[in-house]
């Protein structure tokens, strides 16, 4: 999987997807991806109604999704600070409102190589080859599925779901984290997102490799999703399934879906929170994966010096794949 899908998976996969088709945007007039509204990513920072990128939306009439379920259940109280999401919504800088909230996680699967740094105010390790960064005051961790799971009692083996921002280096830099279960092997329910190792073309009774986990395809896995029912490396997927053991990790999948790669086929407003990658100039570098030019933007603060790893907000106009940056501010 490339650095670059890796990072447009972050929070922006489901865009094109979930949203085509999608109606009215609260009596906005914004020409959004796939239907009438603002395309904004970013973080949950706060509830009220849910604070994204510094602005209040309502979504109290919004159609929720969370890691593919769309329940009408589904309520801003399923929601937590940290999780990175995808609103269609309008919004005038300070308050808004969203006809669509879409939350989907990077990964869930085991810790390991777990080590703390930094003073012990971080810690790192992998989950399937994948590395990530939780801070004991940066990220959030929920204990709803795990009373007392915190930052202090994150272990190896734990069984964990994280969601967060993808820095330069393709390391996922978490904002929320929740420990979903212990390790039990033939038990353990994971998931994992990317593009196919070279040459694949898998279908019913066979197996590829992601990112370094071999997947089965058995009888009962679930391909509705997937073109023609093959797998292939040109397409980028998402894999639920049983993990059966981590070394090296096989997972019997029980449903495959493509993924969209990123959102540069979507023209419309966005706004999008995420680190810079791939810094030539302030004409060109990616946030989360989408293309960006700033030659003209607005920075704040005043003077503002970009370059790869900074964290920022973007905003402007999506034009043929490219984001033309109105303002571009730095996010602490």
């Amino acid at each position: 999987m490339t650095l670059v899908n890796r990072m447009s998976l972050a929070g922006l996969l489901a865009i094109i997807t979930l949203f085509s088709g999608c109606g009215g945007g609260g009596g906005s007039t914004l020409a959004g991806i796939g239907g009438t509204g603002k395309t904004v990513s970013g973080t949950i920072t706060g509830f009220g109604s849910i604070f994204v990128n510094d602005v209040e939306y309502d979504i109290g009439n919004a159609t929720i999704s969370i890691n593919d379920d769309s329940s009408p259940t589904l309520s801003q109280a399923d929601l937590r600070i940290g999780m990175v999401v995808t609103l269609t919504a309008s919004d005038d800088g300070t308050v808004g409102t969203a006809t669509r909230v879409i939350y989907d996680n990077e990964i869930k699967g085991p810790v390991s190589n777990l080590s703390t740094l930094s003073g012990g105010l971080k810690k790192t390790f992998t989950i399937f080859g994948m590395n990530a960064v939780v801070d004991v005051a940066a990220t959030a961790f929920d204990d709803s599925s795990t009373p007392g799971f915190s930052f202090a009692t994150l272990a190896e083996g734990d069984v964990v779901e994280l969601s967060g921002l993808f820095d330069s280096t393709g390391t996922l830099i978490a904002t929320y984290i929740e420990k979903t279960d212990d390790l039990v092997p033939g038990n353990t329910e994971v998931e994992v997102k990317g593009v196919p190792a070279p040459g694949t073309d898998a279908g019913v009774g066979e197996s590829f490799v992601l990112d370094g986990v071999t997947v089965n395809i058995t009888a009962s896995t679930d391909l509705g999703d997937v073109p023609g029912g093959r797998v292939s490396d040109r397409l980028t997927v998402e894999v639920k399934g049983t993990l059966l053991g981590s070394d090296p990790a096989r997972i019997d999948a029980t449903r495959i879906k493509q993924e969209e790669k990123d959102i540069e086929a979507g023209d419309g407003e966005a706004s999008i929170e995420g680190f810079i990658s791939d810094f030539t100039d302030t004409g060109s570098f990616r946030v989360s994966g989408t293309r960006v030019d700033a030659s003209g933007a607005k920075f704040e603060p005043a003077g503002l010096v970009l370059g790869n790893d900074l964290r920022v907000e973007v905003e402007g106009m999506l034009v043929n794949g490219i984001l033309n940056a109105k303002k571009v501010e730095l996010k602490d």
